[in-house]
């Protein structure tokens, strides 16, 4: 005779009911637990079917034992602090991402979801909070969905849940904005708008309002991103390679309580790159370096007490160069933007996510390539498509 096989994970087997003699009915049961043990459970009722419906209803909420301390009871708020201690400390993520995952869990999904336990965050009712996010917001929804996916990602991991109840909600639309680059006439349209405002003789005695040239050049000449141009060093640069190069090894972030500082890895991996640099910078470069004699740790463009610059600090120098002039659209971003039109123009859009740092062309694509407003010329080609000539007659003799 076989042995009676094992209940199935998270089932029980007969309910018995008994009346004691205070009155009250017991229901009891075997349970087989979602750890593989089976054990007694039991509850307490006015009647039998009052127990047996108590006994029923435990099994909703029971959690196996386990050295866990993340369960199906736990509540939003105490997973939020488990998954920002282990994304603070396993690496892969940025302190300015960590920073934006806190700001966004603070502001929108604490006040609407931090009471609730996880049991309770069904794949509807975080639906419906996304939506109503994304209805004023719907980038910030976006990243709400983001932050939610990964702390309930950290339960599932931890066995509290099935599944992630994110996974399954509507997708968030974001409306696609046109990509907008600089020509080169509007570059030189532009730097004529920039040098006279570093030329006004009102702005000759404010930090660091001379150099915004120089900055915008290195900015035409890599395309790098604002936090890695202001981290650039001068042992990054090599003049004397034939032509010269920039090594882009760092960004600048901004940190509450730090301030602004240099990170020693770009944003990702693939931004750790080395470029060739066009003369008109090259010129930009040696003009500083004789200047300046830097040291090979200085960075290039230092803050007024010859620290880190902050980018915010940056931006604001950049926002008051280009006001009141048909350039005001303009942020340090477009020109990153501009760098990889051209270079998609000149040569291919691989080529362009090479130059920017990206890990493939989609990004480069979708969000930095500016489509052309005019085609090529393909009319020798497209002519192939029209009606050929009528053959000559052929001519008879008389």
């Amino acid at each position: 005779m076989s042995p009676r096989p094992p209940l199935p994970l998270g089932t029980w087997g007969k309910i018995s009911r008994k009346k004691h003699s205070n009155g009250r009915w017991r229901a009891a049961t075997r349970y087989r637990d979602t750890d593989g043990i089976t054990r007694t459970a039991e509850a307490w009722g006015t009647s039998g079917a009052a127990a047996e419906r108590n006994l029923v209803t435990s099994f909703q909420d029971r959690q196996a034992p386990t050295s866990s301390e993340i369960s199906r009871n736990t509540r939003l708020s105490e997973l939020s602090d488990l998954w920002f201690d282990e994304i603070e400390n396993n690496g892969r993520a940025g302190r300015r991402t960590i920073d934006g995952y806190r700001d966004t869990y603070r502001r929108v999904i604490k006040p609407a979801l931090a009471g609730l336990r996880l049991h309770e965050l069904s794949t509807g009712r975080i639906d419906r909070f996304l939506k109503n996010v994304a209805s004023e917001h719907p980038a910030t929804a976006r990243h709400s969905k983001i932050v939610l996916t990964g702390m309930i990602g950290l339960a599932v991991r931890h066995d509290a849940l099935h599944s992630n109840p994110v996974r399954d909600v509507g997708p968030i639309k974001i409306a696609t904005k046109d990509i907008k680059a600089l020509s080169v006439n509007d570059v030189q349209k532009l730097r004529t708008v920039i040098g006279r405002w570093q030329e006004d003789p009102t702005h000759q005695g404010r930090p660091r309002a001379t150099d915004l040239l120089d900055v915008l050049d290195i900015f035409l000449a890599t395309g790098a991103r604002i936090g890695e141009v202001l981290a650039i060093r001068w042992q990054d640069v090599d003049l004397e390679a034939e032509p010269p190069t920039i090594t882009i090894s760092g960004t600048v972030v901004m940190e509450k309580g730090r301030g602004a500082y240099r990170q020693d890895h770009p944003k990702t991996k693939a931004g750790f790159r080395t470029m060739k640099v066009p003369p008109f910078a090259v010129q930009t470069l040696r003009r500083k370096q004789a200047v300046e004699q830097p040291k090979p740790e200085d960075v290039l463009f230092p803050s007024s007490t010859g620290t880190v610059r902050s980018p915010h600090n940056f931006r604001r120098q950049w926002r008051d160069a280009r006001a009141g002039s048909p350039y005001e659209w303009v942020t340090p971003h477009v020109f990153r933007k501009s760098v990889a039109t051209l270079i998609d123009q000149e040569y291919s859009s691989k080529h362009a996510a090479a130059q920017l740092g990206h890990s493939g062309t989609a990004i480069t694509e979708k969000h930095y390539i500016a489509k052309a407003s005019e085609s090529p010329d393909l009319t020798e080609a497209l002519q192939k498509f029209g009606k050929e000539p009528p053959p000559h007659p052929e001519r008879t003799s008389g």
